[in-house]
């Protein structure tokens, strides 16, 4: 199910928990929920589905388990993010990280990510003499804006960078990546893009893409629902354990072979760091 809207998205939720808690059969359901902006809805009506030890819910990207029933996965964006912005400088140095709302704890924490590794002091750029420099801008300041944006809107924005001279877009912004994506391809790449959440290496531009391994820890929660042990309660699974990462596009690098090597294990190792310092 993909809701246009919230309200939609609550009409859903009634539904599916009406449904599941009321069925009398023995058909084993799991219901999965990934938009962490029905997260009161959520904690407060989870604990329907106690009515039928066939139901279930996972619930994604939140680090507070459920009091009621169900099991919550956490896939903490920082330290990828943290590794790409420490990668960016060998690619470019003049950055405007996009961000859909401050307020979105999952946004709030990938921008800080990029902007501490951004901020570190692991490369220094052997292609310009031009100094770092980082422009932070929020689509919305409402709680759960900022995930979509008209063509218009995203063409002014993009039209101001161009004039400052910005190099490369980061979008963390759901929908509105994409509108920024397509709208930089259709006017023949006046940015290089970081790919956000998926691998976007299909499109032009892109010298790394900031990835989070959803299906793969969908699919491992699905298996721990089907064992006898069941899923757990609460787990996290971030950069140490795979489950996010930084593919890298290698056409993009400068660098000699060797030297990359050395630069990107020393960038992944203290990203790991980080990410396990910034959790607790």
């Amino acid at each position: 199910m993909s809701p246009q809207s919230y309200n939609e998205g609550i009409q859903y939720l009634e539904l599916m928990f009406r449904q599941m808690s009321a069925a009398t059969d023995t058909v084993r359901r799991l219901f999965i929920v990934p938009q962490p902006a029905y997260d009161s809805y959520i904690r407060a009506n989870s604990h329907l589905l106690e009515a039928n030890p066939y139901a279930d819910l996972l619930y994604l990207e939140t680090q507070t388990p459920l009091e009621g029933k169900g099991s919550t996965l956490f896939m903490p964006y920082y330290g990828a993010m943290y590794e790409a912005g420490a990668l960016t400088p060998l690619s470019k140095t003049k950055v405007v990280l996009i961000g859909a709302n401050p307020h979105t704890k999952t946004v709030a924490e990938a921008m800080q990510g990029f902007t501490d590794g951004f901020a570190a002091d692991h490369i220094v750029p052997d292609h310009s003499l031009d100094e770092k420099e980082l422009k932070t801008v929020y689509l919305s300041e409402q709680a759960d804006g900022g995930f979509s944006i008209s063509d218009t809107t995203a063409m002014r924005l993009m039209d101001g960078w161009e004039a400052d001279e910005m190099e490369l877009l980061v979008p963390v912004c759901d929908g509105a990546y994409n509108t920024f994506n397509r709208l930089n391809n259709a006017l023949m790449w006046p940015f290089s893009m970081v790919g956000i959440d998926i691998d976007d290496e299909a499109y032009y531009y892109k010298p790394f893409s900031a990835v989070k391994h959803i299906d793969r820890a969908v699919a491992l929660c699905i298996g721990q629902w089907l064992s006898d042990e069941g899923m757990p309660k609460h787990q996290t699974l971030g950069l140490a354990s795979g489950y996010t990462e930084v593919v890298m596009h290698s056409e993009w690098w400068t660098y000699e072979e060797e030297t990359d090597e050395a630069v990107f294990s020393a960038i992944h190792e203290e990203a790991i760091r980080k990410e396990a310092e910034h959790e607790k």
